[in-house]
């Protein structure tokens, strides 16, 4: 294989160790003498690079054409309402300080370079206090996790979890709230106390706030907890029409995507179904 430095390098001269320099590795260049005059060693060492660059390019073999592949999409190992039950079934050992915290053996993590199944993709908060492997009992390989703060989902956030579901079979999605979160808490600061956020963190708000106007209608007395499950309801319902992989898979009945709350004081998570 061609290193890029020494491919760059021959290419430019004496562009190679100016590389190294920029990407962090070796020291500054000094290439010209005090009279501007390139070192015999710079010239020895471009001369080396060339000949060791011509050498490997001759062995290079021309890349082959290959029929175009379909990759069929990948059918779930369970059923929507067995993963769902497995889920609620780790949490309820979550809650009562039973969790498996055992790091997946090198036998497992050999399997999982092979492939992964995940069971159920999780949409959850970037909040450190809500780890869907650990609330769900879970271990590496089982859970297909998208989380960002607040619990949204954008474009990149959708072709992840159509990833997970269409290709690597995944029949469930939760889209998983909980109590006390910072990101809905901003966004009722905005949209009820007209508080000002900069840059992206407006950005992260911003899908946020319909929710809270929502819940404000029917729940002012305790606005942030009613926005943070009205939010994550509103973002399950969304999905359900977001694409049609995901339309057809429910209503083939290969899919279900519901929503939950955490519980940071019980750890227990409670599910819209």
């Amino acid at each position: 294989m061609v290193s890029r430095r020494l491919l760059l390098g021959a290419l430019a001269g004496l562009a190679a160790p100016a590389i190294a320099f920029a990407e962090g590795d070796g020291p500054a260049p000094s290439l010209l003498t005090r009279k501007g005059r390139r070192t015999r060693s710079a010239l020895k060492h471009q001369a080396t690079d060339k000949a060791a660059l011509d050498k490997a390019l001759a062995e290079v073999k021309p890349l082959e054409a290959h029929p175009a592949v379909h990759t069929p999409a990948a059918e779930p190992a369970v059923t929507p309402d067995e993963a769902l039950g497995r889920l609620k079934h780790g949490n309820a050992i979550y809650a009562r300080g039973g969790a498996n915290l055992m790091l997946p053996t090198m036998a497992r993590i050999a399997e999982l370079s092979q492939g992964q199944h995940p069971f159920a993709v999780v949409i959850g908060c970037a909040d450190s206090r809500t780890a869907p492997e650990l609330v769900f009992d879970c271990n590496m390989g089982e859970l297909f996790v998208v989380r960002v703060a607040g619990s949204t989902v954008g474009r990149e956030g959708l072709g992840s979890i159509l990833y997970a579901v269409e290709h690597l079979g995944a029949p469930l999605i939760v889209v998983l709230g909980h109590t006390k979160c910072g990101a809905v808490g901003a966004a009722v600061d905005v949209a009820k106390k007209h508080t000002e956020m900069h840059g992206a963190l407006q950005e992260m708000v911003l899908p946020i706030i319909p929710a809270v106007l929502e819940a404000d209608e029917t729940h002012p007395a305790d606005l942030q907890d009613a926005a943070i499950r009205r939010n994550v309801r509103d973002i399950a319902g969304r999905l359900k029409r977001a694409d049609e992989v995901l339309t057809e898979r429910i209503a083939d009945g290969r899919l279900k995507v519901v929503s939950a709350c955490y519980d940071l004081g019980t750890g227990v998570v409670s599910f819209d179904t």
